[in-house]
């Protein structure tokens, strides 16, 4: 059996990701904050808990193949002084967090022959006006993915995903920080991305088995957003 951790699980994103990856026959161990309902409840900004909930994968199944780092924050505001606790919060979840993670796991990653897939996003390679703490950590993942490519060759790949708009929770925040309604923001990609819609969570899933089954790819970004970023 194959076994998977999959960070920030309660959220839209990452229950399709862990429902994909059952599906397609890993055995997927589950990571939210406390309160969550996850397998391991833990805060990613937690320095010694993400060493802990990697022992927790292991120790509950004696193996681990595959980490997926999907966990995630995001706000939206141009930055001030006041902002800055925002400003590493941002870049503690979104960027060290998987590299304390994939830290934690490297050792049995390589034994196992195992991968890292790290879930970045369009604002990783694109500027968003009032996203500068989330474009700069997402784009530092984007970057972290090609050098542990290098760092964990030849055993362990390392890639990541960039997805544009995806239809979550996190987009009524989005709608409300643009002075819109969930549906006129819908209504509004509509118009502007090539495939005429926002990306459901199941496309991302997908593309998270595919990778997982694939052993060709290291050190890759693919671009996952309906023609938002045309890469």
């Amino acid at each position: 059996m194959t076994v998977a951790l999959v960070t920030g699980a309660s959220g839209g994103l990452g229950v399709a990701i862990a429902g994909a990856l059952r599906d397609s026959g890993w055995d997927v161990v589950t990571t939210d904050l406390p309160g969550s309902g996850a397998d391991v409840e833990a805060d990613l900004r937690d320095v010694g808990g993400c060493a802990a909930i990697i022992d927790a994968a292991i120790g509950g199944h004696s193996r681990l193949d595959l980490l997926v780092n999907n966990a995630a924050t995001m706000y939206h505001g141009n930055l001030t002084v006041e902002d800055l606790p925002r400003w590493w919060d941002t870049i503690d979840v979104n960027l060290s967090a998987p590299f304390r993670l994939a830290r934690a796991a490297c050792g049995e990653l390589r034994s196992t022959r195992g991968q890292i897939i790290n879930v970045a996003s369009a604002f990783g390679v694109m500027a968003a006006a009032g996203y500068s703490a989330y474009c700069s950590a997402k784009s530092g993942l984007i970057g972290l993915t090609k050098a542990l490519a290098l760092e964990l060759a030849p055993d362990v790949r390392v890639n990541a995903i960039a997805p544009g708009h995806v239809d979550t929770p996190q987009q009524a925040v989005d709608a409300k920080a643009a002075g819109l309604t969930r549906d006129e923001l819908y209504r509004q990609y509509a118009t502007t991305l090539p495939i005429g819609r926002i990306l459901e969570p199941v496309e991302v899933a997908r593309l998270v088995v595919y990778l997982a089954g694939e052993s060709g790819y290291t050190g890759s970004c693919i671009h996952l957003n309906g023609g938002l970023v045309l890469a």
